[in-house]
């Protein structure tokens, strides 16, 4: 496959989080969700700016900090948290519903997904760095084909 410098990089992945359920009065049983997210891999600035913190560990100002540690890149960095970074990243989704109904992406439906226990760790800690690191088995229905070895349709 020819890598092509201006193709954009969006890429469907699979985001697979735990949650319990119950009925009556039945110990709640571990269960996973997943959904499909159409995430955009960021280049290294935007990645670096969304994901790199400009402080050490102390909260001060690191020197070599990329992009610096500017006041203005101080104060931006104060105001992203996760759900400024998913929706910096996430452009759509599928297998989301609510009451079985099928929910659209929209900024509003992705703030309250944020909101699901243990779903931002698995996009952040799990299924967005797999994608980025360009493993495998986190490409799922890519418009790209994919090698032979690593076929997104074998997947779905």
């Amino acid at each position: 496959m020819t890598f092509d410098l201006t193709a954009a990089r969006l890429a469907w992945i699979e985001v697979t989080f735990a949650s319990v359920a119950s009925q009556g009065d039945a110990l709640a049983e571990r269960i996973e969700h997943t959904v499909e997210l159409q995430v955009d891999l960021v280049d290294l600035d935007e990645f670096s700016r969304l994901f790199i913190s400009p402080l050490d560990q102390d909260g001060n100002p690191k020197p070599d900090a990329n992009p610096p540690a500017t006041p203005e890149r101080l104060e931006e960095w104060a105001n992203i948290d996760d759900t400024a970074r998913a929706l910096a990243i996430v452009k759509d989704w599928r297998k989301v519903k609510s009451g079985g109904v099928v929910v659209p992406y929209s900024d509003d439906a992705m703030r309250k997904m944020m909101r699901v226990p243990n779903f931002a760790a698995a996009l952040f800690l799990e299924a967005y760095p797999k994608a980025y690191a360009g493993i495998s088995a986190t490409r799922l229905g890519n418009s790209d084909g994919s090698p032979a070895n690593g076929a997104a349709s074998d997947l779905a």
